[in-house]
């Protein structure tokens, strides 16, 4: 199988917002227990199921179940699908030297890039052998998709929007792969970042796939959109009550929780932490490492990467911040240097309990900033405080170890 180059289309237009409503078949479920909601843009997710320091406890000490209803899948068929992808993507699907594609379980995180270097959209590529799925921000579906309609000429490839289709969930902490054995009565294989797997859950049919957003096992559950409050329902009645004398195998945790230990864990998301004006570069070491194959051949974008790489030139970077105390930047603050000038923004903002109850950020600062020691100033209750710049987003080196929770 040849692989044929990307005709290369007019300038990017600029992507049409995501504005139907997205659906949420367990939100009934969630207002009988008076989970508290926030918005996300077009769809409501949990913030917190009422006890935040639990919820955040699960994630470090056992396992938290969480609704992601702001994920979105597209799914992609036909014999030209990895190919395709592999000549759009930043990461690769394809491998010219042996003439194959990823095999079924494995994945990679990408970049689709507009013409001018910039992320367009972030995904999950997750080879199944017969489908590939690009799991990803449910907003992004649309705009990806018109994206990627725009490459496809001759190519052997379907794209079908999986939003309504499919619902997901994820189980963050230790013990996810245990707990998630235990379900499913089988054991769940050791997945490598990105992997999947399928297997039958509560008699439904699930595509697992690993991500450790959290900086602990992460377990992400594909399943049929009309089947995920039965399995949803199930995990609760079975894994998330009091164990006499243990602690509680399972918790459904909130965005405020997991909010705050994928920052401890160095994640970024994109449309908080980096949209479509950011160059692959500027997203942080971490994120460009995960995304990005520098050695690759040419894709969208690829000669604008592949210059800065080289160079080790950006105007910008994404960098951790972490201040003294519990005064908290919000995001969106401004970020100064000591003579007054703004040199950056908070993007993203929590106090970690396993930071001292210190003040953690992420920040998108000039360069000349972006430096391990360096000092900025970032406002928080109503003064300038000083932070140190880490060019790791993690602030967590390892993960925790499981302890019992005690509820």
């Amino acid at each position: 199988m040849t692989e044929p180059l990307p005709q290369t289309p007019p300038a990017d237009p600029a992507p049409p917002p995501e504005t139907r409503s997205l659906p949420n078949p367990l939100h009934a479920l969630h207002v009988a227990v008076e989970a508290e909601f926030q918005p996300y843009e077009t769809v409501e997710i949990v913030s917190t199921f009422g006890e935040p320091q639990a919820e955040y406890a699960a994630l470090h000490k056992s396992c938290g179940l969480m609704d992601l209803a702001h994920r979105g899948v597209l799914e992609l068929t036909g014999k030209d699908r990895l190919t395709f992808l592999n000549n759009l993507l930043s990461n690769q699907t394809w491998s010219k030297e042996t003439k194959t594609g990823m095999p079924a379980g494995m994945g990679v995180y990408a970049f689709l890039l507009q013409t001018n270097g910039r992320v367009l959209a972030d995904m999950n590529v997750i080879e199944r052998g017969d489908r590939t799925l690009l799991e990803t921000d449910a907003r992004l579906i649309v705009p990806l998709r018109q994206a990627l309609d725009r490459y496809l000429f001759t190519e052997q490839v379907k794209l079908f929007d999986r939003v309504g289709h499919y619902h997901e969930l994820a189980l963050h902490g230790p013990t996810a792969r245990e707990v998630l054995s235990a379900a499913a009565g089988v054991e769940i294989p050791e997945l490598t970042a990105i992997g999947s797997t399928e297997i039958t859950l509560f008699d439904v049919p699930v595509v697992v796939w690993r991500d450790d957003v959290c900086g602990t096992t992460g377990l992400h559950l594909i399943i049929p959109i009309d089947r995920v409050e039965a399995v949803w329902k199930t995990l609760v009645e079975r894994f998330g009550q009091l164990v006499a004398h243990a602690k509680r195998p399972l918790r459904p945790i909130g965005w405020a929780a997991f909010n705050a230990v994928r920052i401890e864990a160095g994640r970024p998301l994109f449309g908080i932490d980096f949209d479509s004006t950011i160059l692959p570069a500027e997203t942080g070491v971490e994120t460009f490492t995960r995304a990005v194959n520098v050695y690759k051949g040419c894709y969208v974008g690829q000669e604008i990467v592949a210059r800065m790489f080289a160079r080790k030139q950006s105007a910008k970077s994404l960098v951790g911040l972490k201040l003294v105390g519990e005064t908290l930047p919000i995001a969106g603050s401004p970020v100064f240097d000591d003579a007054g000038n703004q040199v950056g923004g908070i993007t993203s903002s929590t106090v970690s309990p396993l930071q001292s109850r210190s003040a953690i950020c992420f920040a998108l600062v000039k360069k000349l900033f972006a430096a391990d020691g360096k000092v900025v100033q970032a406002p928080a209750e109503g003064a300038l405080r000083p932070a140190t710049v880490s060019t790791s987003l993690r602030f967590l080196e390892k993960a925790p170890v499981p302890e019992k929770e005690k509820d």
